[in-house]
């Protein structure tokens, strides 16, 4: 019999005494930082690629067949991109890449950089700030929801067209730019911080200070899905009045989309694995102590993935409608932030920390 098998039978349907040694935790850092993390991270940078070259062709050609290819490259960016949401301190933060490639955007500000009259290049976007630019000023720029033919207009027939195309390029190479200087700071040196832990390490002197670092992020991502990505749009923070406005990717309705990828991202931190099958994450750590807590939580998060998927596109008529579907995905993911904060952090013994972006 395996040790983790002797450890689930002592331990039961109950958290047990196991005491998780450094030897354990240390291997779940390292699957999560060179099996997790960084493979995700080389995803983002390999679709942001394909997405500069796809604004690049419908640049020069743009046709709806291009409009489309483009619009599918965005889409597709955006997956590993939010799966990686839950990976998103150290260089993240430290280097402002985050708000560099996926802040929300000012439409207005945007608007003044159409009608503007500096010369549009990478170097120069890089300049700007960041609500004028990243993913979500290129999602502006090239939806409308279901009038593909307006996009199309206003990126050939419109007075302005030359300008908008050379912005959706500038804005995708900048995007590629920042996504690229993040994976190159975990390959160089952050994912050896959180694998190897020690005195010499003034981010994570210990391994109890990376484990605390992705539960952390864990129940703040599941706190953001339920409340900023779905609660507000639903009007829990204004009287119950729907706001659509507040949805994270409106313009091209893939705002469940982003959802599931946050989620999934939670999934695979506390699988450390990407294709849905526990390994050695998070959840190894939780198993060993408490066998009915890890099959609770799994099951948790495929609920709240369950749910997010039973809302009805566009999400913005769905917002409007009050659709039940809404609540229950609400509740879902609250559900999976409260064992996350409540029991995951109790039975692995971790410190649930102020997040700076609480309140969000």
């Amino acid at each position: 019999m395996t040790r983790a098998a002797i450890l689930a039978v002592l331990c039961l349907a109950t958290t047990c005494t196991v005491q998780l040694g450094d030897g354990d935790r240390r291997v779940v850092a390292r699957e999560l930082a060179t099996g997790v993390i960084v493979p995700t991270l080389d995803d983002v940078v390999v679709r942001a690629a394909e997405l500069a070259e796809s604004l690049q062709r419908l640049a020069i050609m743009p046709a709806i067949p291009q409009l489309d290819a483009a619009q599918a490259a965005w889409r597709a960016a955006r997956v590993p991109w939010k799966e990686s949401d839950v990976f998103g301190f150290g260089p993240a933060k430290d280097l402002s890449l985050d708000v560099a490639i996926d802040q929300a955007v000012d439409p207005s500000k945007i608007e003044l950089e159409v009608v503007g009259t500096e010369t549009i290049s990478e170097a120069y976007v890089d300049g700007i700030g960041a609500n004028r630019k990243g993913f979500h000023a290129i999602e502006y720029l090239l939806f409308r929801g279901n009038d593909d033919a307006g996009v199309l207009a206003s990126l050939t027939t419109d007075p302005l067209a030359a300008r908008r195309r050379d912005l959706l390029v500038a804005y995708a190479q900048n995007l590629e730019r920042k996504a690229r200087e993040l994976d190159a700071a975990w390959v160089g040196d952050y994912a050896s911080r959180i694998a190897e832990p020690g005195s010499a390490n003034m981010e994570y002197p210990t391994i109890k200070s990376v484990i605390d670092t992705v539960v952390n992020e864990s129940v703040f991502q599941a706190e953001l899905v339920a409340d900023a990505r779905i609660g507000k749009p639903l009007g829990t923070a204004s009287g119950g009045t729907p706001q659509p406005v507040l949805e994270e990717s409106g313009p091209s309705d893939n705002s469940l989309a982003d959802m599931a990828s946050a989620l999934r991202g939670i999934r695979n931190a506390y699988f450390g694995t990407r294709n849905g099958i526990p390994g050695k994450g998070i959840g190894q750590l939780v198993a060993a102590r408490s066998p009915a807590l890890d099959r609770d939580v799994r099951e948790a998060i495929d609920a709240a993935l369950a749910a997010v998927a039973t809302i009805p596109s566009p999400y913005r008529t769905a917002l409007l409608e009050l659709r039940p579907e809404i609540l229950t995905a609400h509740d879902a993911v609250k559900e999976l932030k409260r064992l996350l904060a409540t029991e995951v952090v109790g039975t692995l013994g971790s410190t649930l920390k102020f997040n700076d972006n609480d309140g969000d």
